[in-house]
């Protein structure tokens, strides 16, 4: 089976996220008939460093930081030595609905996509091509919550936090539901007081989860659905601007 990971060159993740593609990787090394492609795409720019200090200088001083120091680990080629590690085909591309990358998962012959924290819409055709479809890890447990921030959100409203690993459908967090899990309860104090350090933490469990769902794919050739992603109590939330930040803040939400 062939299987294609498509993250960002850049994540405001604790680690760059490299925390997931680690897990999955050490995972399923070693497992037959599995071959995996790790697609970055690339979204460095000094547009993100700006962000990352304006992040810093409304509070988020944790999360802006991480930011900087993430581009500056992409620039240096981080992802290179973690593909290198594993024995990962390694490719580059602008952008998941360009005629270069569809035709790249055609000649790849493509089984299963698999989109870990890419901000990317991915349109239709693209959707379409890999033989058993493609599958995104969203931040926050559907199907009541989406949108972006889905985990900080849920610490500010005293919610679990969590992931869900879901079918990628043309509309936004959309597709059946493949596998919940949750990474903390409002009992979970210690790790919830720190956003930057649950996301990191969330991603280590992440890489170990989604290989248990591309194991099973493997075995059985077809995507396991666990529920529909269907909800009467949908919210939907965004990034946070200033006056959230400052009211996070004030709860004792460390960002």
């Amino acid at each position: 089976m062939k299987i294609l990971v498509v993250t960002s060159e850049v994540t405001f993740v604790p680690g760059n996220y490299n925390h997931f593609l680690e897990g999955l990787f050490r995972e399923l090394q070693g497992e037959k008939d599995l071959s995996i492609d790790l697609v970055i795409l690339k979204n460095n720019s000094p547009v993100l460093t700006l962000k990352g200090l304006a992040l810093g200088l409304m509070g988020a001083r944790n999360i802006g930081f991480s930011l900087i120091k993430n581009t500056i680990k992409a620039a240096f080629k981080d992802r290179t030595a973690t593909a290198k590690k594993h024995d990962i085909r390694l490719h580059f591309f602008d952008n998941p609905n360009s005629p270069d990358f569809l035709q790249f998962v055609k000649n790849h012959q493509t089984d299963l996509l698999i989109n870990a924290r890419t901000r990317f819409i991915y349109k239709s055709k693209i959707l379409k091509l890999p033989r058993l479809g493609a599958i995104n890890i969203h931040h926050g447990l559907l199907p009541e919550f989406r949108g972006t921030m889905c985990d900080l959100w849920a610490l500010y409203n005293d919610r679990p936090t969590g992931f869900s690993i879901h079918v990628m459908e043309k509309k936004i967090d959309n597709g059946a539901i493949i596998r919940r899990i949750v990474t903390s309860t409002p009992t979970d104090s210690n790790l919830r007081k720190s956003f930057a350090r649950l996301i990191e933490e969330s991603s280590k469990i992440e890489g170990i989860e989604m290989a248990k769902v591309v194991k099973m794919i493997k075995e059985t050739q077809k995507i396991p659905i666990e529920q529909d992603n269907i909800s009467t109590k949908t919210e939907y939330t965004k990034n946070p601007d200033f006056f959230a930040i400052r009211k996070m803040l004030q709860k004792g939400i460390e960002l």
